[in-house]
């Protein structure tokens, strides 16, 4: 059982072999997500959480790499390093990383000199795993503590070498993909592919050359990379990316600090499903998560539609996708405007003009018509004209007196090519790409919309699948929380040698957006948490309530879906029962055939 939950991660295995991690932690949580974590990757593990049994594995076993918690009984993390340095006597030692949520204290104690790297709390999975899979060659001076172990968060490599001539990104620790350094050629390079494999630690994409929409394919092709806000830095896709930087003063660049802040937090709220999706749809309500704005056109008079949205995706695609979604309630759209189409090659760049309504021709010329009083015929003043005379081309009468015999109402227009005299033009198209003609009778016309979320669409962007009732395809190892993974697994062991059933219940918040809109954030959360604290007073001893970061989650033992299901109203109505606002909860249960 254990086995069949971690596979529904996404981490590929290192290399056969793999390497040997020494854990020493504290934490028995931390200390299981490890292993859990490190072993997928196709390492072998060892963890102790007392410091003496850790120094006494070092002193008799060759590792790779060893994971120190700072604080361990017995023995310190310093106090392991200090030995196994002294004891070494020309043995090669592993490579020693600190961890501890208190970095600052670390960096005045002594010792420091023998550890090769500190990591700081919360430990960055991701980041840690791809330590292990490229362990440092060992250094004999201080290791390097990162701004960022400081300040109790990740830091970003600096801006990779790249034709970047403004001066504001420099120095500001943003990590970009280029094109076409990264993206252009034909192999992706191993930035891009660890952006696909869901790095968090990139900023945006950079377009460094002119480059054309259609070849910026490979944004949407890929996972995860549509979620990138795209920085243009040549001036030529216009409203297809999210910053046109040649349109910016040096003044401005603040501008672009607060696009990647606002990013980075909407795409850490995106879930796995969504940003790991192959479906185009599934993009759209990602993209128009993440960058937190409608899907909106703008006249773009090079392209065959007359039109861009912002994204660096064909307007037709865009379009049909968009309008799929509409259908499914997880876009609305809003009209933009209407365009003839081509009935030959479905262009909207139409040359709209004038012509004739008999013979089509565009050569049409405006003349005074008259009107004759007598036998009240109407016609061009050129109908009538006989040399210097007026002649009713009708009655033949000469017309002399203006107002008495005849008069001038208006004027008409003639065909040079035909004669034919009309009131009114006719109204005809030139296709600008094929040269097919086609009148108003038989021009289609297409409607333009711009399209933004809808409820449904943002519920479906920050739980994914499960939201729509698609849960039992949706769950994903990587989407848990650590406490849950473990207490999971704990489950899966039961069950698998006592048969115990057990039960996950995914709590779900669709109201939080109106929420979060009317009364603000820190209500919906003091609202969520107060839920939570009713519905753990309401299960006790029987099931584990723990908080996610989009979404909750409820771990019973002893009862299974279906049993549970039964109860979702009563224990809805115990977590709503002292709160303010209707959070809207929704549950899904889920059983140990779930995790099959």
């Amino acid at each position: 059982m254990v086995a069949a939950v971690a596979k529904t991660g996404e981490a590929k295995p290192h290399a056969a072999g793999g390497y040997r991690v020494l854990v020493a932690e504290n934490s028995p949580v931390i200390q299981d997500v490890l292993k859990l974590v490190l072993s997928r990757r196709g390492h072998r593990v060892d963890s102790f959480t007392d410091g003496q049994e850790a120094l006494e594995a070092l002193r008799k076993n060759r590792y790779d790499i060893a994971l120190l918690d700072y604080h361990l009984p017995s023995l310190s993390a310093a106090e392991i390093a200090a030995t196994i340095q002294a004891e070494a006597h020309g043995r090669e030692l592993p490579v020693l990383v600190a961890i501890t949520a208190d970095a600052e204290g670390l960096l005045t104690s002594p010792g420091l000199e023998n550890f090769d790297q500190i990591i700081p709390k919360p430990l960055d999975i991701f980041k840690l795993g791809n330590l292990v899979d490229q362990p440092l060659k060992k250094r004999r001076h201080a290791p390097e503590v990162t701004e960022a172990a400081v300040e109790r968060e990740p830091v970003k490599p600096s801006v990779p070498a790249a034709p970047v001539p403004l001066s504001f990104f420099e120095g500001k620790g943003y990590q970009f993909l280029t094109w076409p350094d990264d993206l252009g050629g034909e192999r992706l390079s191993q930035r891009a592919l660890d952006a696909i494999s869901g790095d968090p630690s990139f900023d945006a994409i950079l377009i460094a050359q002119p480059v054309s929409i259609d070849a910026l394919g490979i944004v949407w092709q890929r996972k995860s990379l549509f979620a990138l806000p795209v920085i243009d830095l040549t001036g030529t896709l216009g409203p297809a990316a999210d910053l046109d930087v040649s349109k910016l003063n040096v003044g401005d660049s603040g501008q672009i600090g607060r696009l990647f802040d606002e990013v980075r937090d909407r795409r850490a709220r995106l879930n796995r499903d969504v940003l790991f999706t192959d479906d185009l749809g599934e993009k759209l309500i990602g993209r128009a998560y993440v960058m937190h704005k409608p899907i909106v056109p703008a006249y773009a008079p090079s392209s065959r539609e007359l039109i861009f949205y912002n994204m660096t995706l064909r307007a037709g695609l865009v379009a049909r996708e968009a309008d799929a979604l509409c259908e499914q309630d997880l876009l609305e759209r809003k009209f933009f405007d209407r365009f003839n189409v081509c009935p030959r090659c479905d262009s909207v760049r139409l040359h709209v003009r004038e012509e004739c309504s008999k013979c089509r021709s565009p050569d049409l010329a405006e003349e005074p018509y008259l009107h004759h009083f007598k036998c009240a015929f109407q016609g061009p003043e050129s109908q009538f004209r006989r040399g210097n005379d007026l002649v009713c081309p009708k009655c033949k009468q000469e017309l002399r007196h203006f107002s008495v015999e005849y008069d001038r109402p208006g004027t008409m227009l003639v065909c040079n090519e035909c004669g034919h005299a009309a009131s009114e033009p006719s109204v005809g198209f030139v296709c600008l790409d094929c040269a097919a003609h086609a009148d108003a009778e038989t021009c289609t016309t297409r409607d333009v919309y711009s399209y933004q979320l809808t409820l449904q669409g943002t519920g479906f962007a920050e739980y994914g699948r499960s939201f729509l009732g698609q849960g039992r395809q949706a769950l994903r190892f990587s989407e848990f929380p650590i406490e849950l993974i473990v207490a999971l697994n704990a489950a899966a062991k039961d069950f698998n040698e006592r048969k115990t059933p057990f039960t996950l219940i995914n709590i779900l918040y669709p109201n939080e957006r109106e929420l979060t809109a009317i009364h603000g954030a820190r209500q919906f959360a003091l609202s969520r948490d107060l839920f939570l604290e009713n519905l753990r007073g309401r299960l006790g001893g029987a099931g584990t309530v723990i908080k996610g970061l989009s979404y909750d989650f409820a771990l019973l033992k002893g009862s299974g879906p279906d049993e549970v299901r039964n109860e979702f109203k009563s224990l809805k109505d115990a977590g709503q029962r002292t709160l303010r606002f209707d959070l809207g909860v929704r549950f899904q249960a889920f059983g140990h055939q779930d995790f099959l």
